[in-house]
């Protein structure tokens, strides 16, 4: 191993070219990381100090070339730095400068005037987009549908643009000449392909934010040793899970799929990286393309519940819900059925209708009746008990109904149901009667601040309110479910107290984020009283009754 203080000009040199390693996460670096990055650069060379040290890049020398090097460390700044230098040599005038900056990111023979590879080769998902839209402008190359990391480059792009767009033609000399000459890389170069991915770990252990799905997908490229068939395969596969969950989201992802293999109920999980080389070893026998198969078809699911994508528009509705509760617990137990579906080709789509229509009815009883985190969530681990250890549907549906508490659920319905610190339970209930007032063609879409509105208001200001309920009725009657709606959040401050009649305006009033079926009904009422609140609530504990009691 060696290491030495580097100059950019001795990094990006006609004589050196970088790879980013297949086991490497994506391009990662922010708006945020970008403007740091070029201000705290233009900073240091304004106050002209004789060195601005950037950090350390470690690489592994390929064995086919003496200058060719894989980047296990680093990759996000010297990205970020041919991205400021692309831009730089969009704006400077000087052709000789345009072509010294050409030939250190992008070279090309003078003679035929063809490019060649850029110096730094990236992932091959982004790699058309960094060599011809940003580092030779073609906007061909900008594609319709943009992912996640391309957004990056094209927003980061901008960001430098617009950093340096309007300064002086010798301020973008001499800053270029500033960067080549006076940034410093601690440019650390190993021979040894095994070496890299015991650096690559060694940089976690040093406290920088490498993921768990960065470890797991660096494990799953060491088992293969450097298999090219296979090595190939894992980062098709790998890559597919990027752009299926996209990379920010992988983590949780992953911490999901670990609890929806469980076949115990116990709750303790080991979701982390040690959790998944453990399961690569003894459940995988260390068969790296198969647990990337398997990933990969999980991936496909989750992103189907998360984005709601099923045809049936009952189930359509019962996800709605459930993203609505402040937690997803809920989720490994879906996942879980939809994992085995897919892998086993044993159920079919009524199945899985029937299971979530029952799951759903016997989780939701443990919410309305207010259990604890624990209590709420055995019926998720007895599910998953049941999924994974084979069992029939029958046998699923049966470790299901055991947690079903019809008399406490309508119990709970005709209680107190409003927490003004907690009220995303409460607004999930509003929501699930107002899709089923709606016509059975699609699910309605809620958008813009949503909030609950007391009909009979917290405070009687107003004769309105006086004449009709006593302070005794007022309190026992204001927080129940059939005295609630939904409202946007600028309706709620123009109701607030006043009477009824009021109301109905300001519940009326067209709103184009918003609708809901269950305010709108309220301005057919002549008035609200002990009478209309009963029959209301009546209506609406009944509604979400033949909702979720078995």
């Amino acid at each position: 191993m060696e290491a030495k203080e580097c100059k950019i000009q001795d990094i990006l040199t006609e004589n050196k070219k970088y790879i980013i390693p297949t086991y490497q996460r994506p391009y990662s670096w922010g708006k945020d990381n970008t403007e740091q990055l070029i201000n705290d650069i233009y900073q240091s060379y304004y106050l002209n100090e004789k060195e601005y040290f950037i950090g350390s890049m470690i690489c592994i020398r390929r064995t086919e070339s003496q200058n060719t090097f894989d980047v296990v460390d680093g990759q996000q700044r010297l990205t970020t730095l041919s991205l400021i230098l692309s831009q730089l040599r969009k704006l400077i005038k000087n052709q000789d400068i345009k072509n010294d900056l050409q030939n250190r990111l992008l070279p090309k023979d003078i003679y035929s005037e063809e490019v060649d590879e850029p110096r730094l080769t990236i992932r091959s998902k982004e790699y058309q987009l960094y060599k011809y839209y940003i580092l030779q402008g073609d906007e061909d190359y900008k594609p319709e549908k943009t992912t996640g990391t391309q957004d990056l480059f094209i927003e980061n792009s901008k960001v430098i643009f617009d950093y340096l767009k309007e300064k002086e033609e010798d301020d973008l000399k001499n800053l270029t000449k500033y960067i080549l000459q006076n940034i410093f890389i601690v440019f650390v170069q190993t021979d040894n392909f095994e070496s890299s991915f015991r650096l690559f770990n060694v940089l976690n252990n040093r406290g920088l934010p490498l993921s768990n799905s960065d470890l797991l997908k660096n494990s799953l490229f060491e088992v293969i040793n450097n298999d090219k068939r296979k090595t190939e395969q894992i980062e098709k596969t790998w890559s597919d899970i990027e752009d299926i969950i996209e990379v920010r989201n992988l983590d949780k992802f992953l911490l999901i799929h670990k609890i929806s293999v469980k076949e115990d109920r116990n709750r303790v999980t080991s979701a982390g990286f040690d959790g998944y080389l453990g399961s690569l070893k003894d459940d995988y026998n260390n068969d790296a393309i198969e647990m990337s198969i398997v990933l990969l078809n999980s991936a496909r699911n989750y992103d189907r519940i998360i984005s709601n994508d099923f045809d049936d528009l009952k189930t359509k509705k019962i996800i709605f819900s459930l993203m609505q509760l402040p937690n997803d617990e809920w989720v490994p137990s879906i996942l879980a059925f939809l994992n085995r579906r897919t892998r086993k080709k044993e159920f079919n789509w009524d199945d899985f209708h029937k299971f979530i229509e029952t799951f759903e009815k016997v989780y939701m009883h443990g919410w309305i009746k207010k259990l604890g985190k624990s209590k709420r969530e055995m019926v998720c681990y007895s599910v998953l008990v049941a999924i994974n250890k084979s069992l029939s549907f029958d046998e699923i549906i049966s470790h299901i109904l055991p947690h079903s508490d019809n008399d406490g659920l309508r119990i709970a319905l005709n209680n107190d149901l409003y927490e003004p610190r907690s009220t995303r339970l409460l607004k999930m209930m509003l929501f699930r009667i107002d899709l089923e007032q709606q016509d059975e063609s699609d699910i309605k879409v809620y958008t813009g601040r949503i909030t609950i509105e007391h009909i009979l208001p917290q405070k009687m200001a107003s004769e309105y309110w006086i004449s009709r309920f006593s302070n005794g009725r007022h309190s026992e009657i204001i927080h129940k479910l059939g005295n609630l709606t939904l409202i946007s959040g600028i309706k709620n401050s123009e109701a607030q107290n006043s009477d009824f009649n009021k109301k109905k305006i300001v519940y009326s009033k067209p709103n184009n984020r918003s609708s809901f079926d269950i305010t709108k009904d309220l301005c057919n009422l002549t008035e609200w009283d002990e009478n209309a609140f009963l029959a209301r609530h009546k209506e609406m504990v009944g509604t979400l009754e033949r909702i979720w009691m078995l």
